[in-house]
């Protein structure tokens, strides 16, 4: 419910605090007073768009600001959480700055809020019944939600709904790859071609340092070769080698151990000089023996080494990266080669789901239609007392046929319509001229439904257009039958509606210095009779009035 409304600086009210209660809340005042500014100032709180014509002259900016009770409604909670704003608590808090500027600002619950953040929050949460731009009744999801909520099939729609989004995500997916057909074939291609490429390569991790060690012994074997052979005569040349100079030597270290036996040491070290060269003599035998020089073996290694190059170039910078992408391109190929059998699966799955929406929702729709029925009936009966007597309510359904017309609601377009006089056809909601009229339909929808749940604030606009009497006291008994599920506030010239209220406020215009002034007071219980009064026989009040204020009251009681 909305318990306070703070308004300042908006036209000819400088500054107000209204407060509102549970049940049925009554504003009344003599025209021009200033009633329509408490509309436009809960239009605001609800998302409407801000002019700086509003503001108050002499005033650089309009205030409003307005206090819900969200306790009994979490989706309003729910709302406020999705959009990032503190959702602990169960008020719910709106302020609007309308600035002559143009730098107008949302706060809610005290947070910066952009103009669309506001409107979604706040929808469903207030319903303005009158020639405002917030009249949900004439909007086609409201007229279906309030179908199903009157009928109790809001779980069915529920489930209609949940069936209709997982069979749009399975088309959606199956879209996406069938329309990817042709390129995951040309992608299978690639994918086979690399991996052939690949596996006819057979690398082996470690490869390709192995062969360019032995690319370089190769390149270098005539070099080692010589370079060995050169060792090789410096050791054995019959004249000037060096196993002949040490083998010159022992013998004569011999011959000279015999006349002195301490060169026998020095005997021995020759001897020791001379087995290790002729060791690296046969060494270098061997060497020479083992040493390749074939070009043929030069020229594959040459050749697989700038295969290796090559595959490094495509699929990573060494042999272990390209390895570890054969690996890949092979599971993705799989992958893909199971693109086919998933696009099957999704197939069935999808077939299965569309059955189930079918079922689902013609069921939804043959109970709809049986509702309808009862709906219109009892919305009829009610236009009755509301001086409507000619009034025929009536609920349009159309089922579509096909499957792929139908939205989250199900195959259902519905729509509200009423022939407003006897002769004539019926009109949508949306297209009848009176304010009053769609205010007193609304009211009249409000009350077949007013026990099973909704919208928690109802504001009634020029709800008492065109009647008096016996009629606006049915009005205001209806009002307050409403009034016993939701809070309902109304705006009234009307002492029989006025009469039910539980809770009586009065618009009053009037000057301070030059400035025309606007007050909103609450009324108490002598003040509410005086108001009757006055409504009743105009502003001289009189004892007959005033009784026939308190007769009235009590009447309504």
């Amino acid at each position: 419910m909305l318990e306070t409304l703070k308004i300042k600086n908006i036209a000819v009210i400088d500054q107000a605090e209204v407060p509102f209660k549970a049940g049925l809340n009554i504003l009344s005042g003599e025209t021009g007073a200033g009633k329509s500014i408490v509309i436009e100032a809960i239009s605001l709180l609800l998302g409407s768009r801000a002019s700086a014509e509003l503001i108050r002259n002499g005033s650089d900016e309009a205030v409003i600001e307005g206090l819900f009770d969200i306790s009994e409604i979490p989706w309003v909670k729910t709302r406020l959480a999705a959009q990032g704003i503190d959702a602990e608590t169960s008020e719910l808090l709106i302020k609007r700055v309308v600035n002559r500027s143009g730098k107008h600002r949302i706060h809610i619950n005290g947070e910066l809020a952009t103009l669309s953040i506001l409107q979604n929050v706040c929808e469903g949460l207030v319903d303005l019944c009158g020639q405002h731009e917030h009249q949900s009744l004439i909007k086609p999801h409201t007229q279906l939600e309030l179908l199903d909520r009157y009928g109790s099939l809001s779980e069915q729609a529920k489930a209609v709904a949940a069936s209709f989004v997982k069979v749009r995500a399975l088309e959606k997916e199956l879209l996406a790859l069938e329309t990817e057909e042709s390129e995951r074939v040309k992608r299978m291609d690639y994918l086979n071609f690399q991996i052939k490429e690949l596996n006819e390569a057979s690398l082996i991790s470690g490869e390709d340092e192995k062969l360019h060690a032995e690319k370089q012994l190769l390149q270098s074997g005539e070099t080692r070769v010589q370079s060995a052979e050169s060792i090789r005569e410096a050791l054995e040349e019959e004249e000037s080698g060096a196993l002949n100079g040490l083998r010159s030597a022992l013998l004569k270290a011999r011959s000279l151990s015999q006349l002195d036996e301490r060169v026998d040491e020095l005997r021995d070290g020759l001897e020791r000089a001379i087995a290790e060269a002729e060791e690296v003599s046969l060494g270098l035998n061997r060497y020479l023996g083992s040493v390749d020089l074939d070009p043929e073996r030069l020229q594959m290694v040459q050749d697989r080494l700038s295969l290796i190059s090559d595959l490094k170039r495509k699929y990573g910078g060494s042999v272990a990266a390209i390895l570890e992408n054969q690996r890949k391109l092979s599971q993705e190929l799989i992958s893909i080669g199971k693109s086919e059998e998933k696009m099957g699966a999704l197939r069935v799955q999808l077939k299965e789901t569309q059955t189930e929406l079918s079922k689902l929702g013609k069921k939804l729709s043959v109970a709809r239609k049986k509702v309808a029925e009862l709906l219109a009936q009892s919305v009829t009966g009610e236009l009755k007392d509301l001086k409507m007597g000619g009034a025929k309510f009536s609920v349009q359904i159309q089922s579509k046929e096909n499957l792929a017309e139908w939205t989250a609601a199900g195959a259902d377009v519905i729509q509200f319509a009423v022939q407003t006089n006897v002769g004539e056809e019926s009109k949508p909601l949306g297209k009848i001229a009176s304010g009053g009229e769609l205010s007193r339909l609304m009211l009249a929808i409000r009350r077949v439904i007013a026990d099973r749940g909704g919208i928690g604030v109802y504001l009634f606009d020029e709800i008492d257009a065109g009647i008096g009497g016996q009629t606006a006291f049915q009005v205001g008994k209806k009002l307050k039958s409403v009034a016993a599920y939701n809070q309902v506030i109304c705006i009234t010239h009307l002492p029989q509606v006025a009469s039910f209220a539980d809770h009586h406020l009065v618009v009053r215009k009037g000057t301070s210095g030059k400035r025309t002034l606007t007050e909103i007071a609450e009324l108490g219980l002598k003040e509410r009779k005086e108001e009757l009064a006055r409504m009743l026989g105009g502003p001289e009040l009189t004892k007959k009035s005033l009784e026939n204020a308190a007769e009235l009251m009590d009447l309504a009681k």
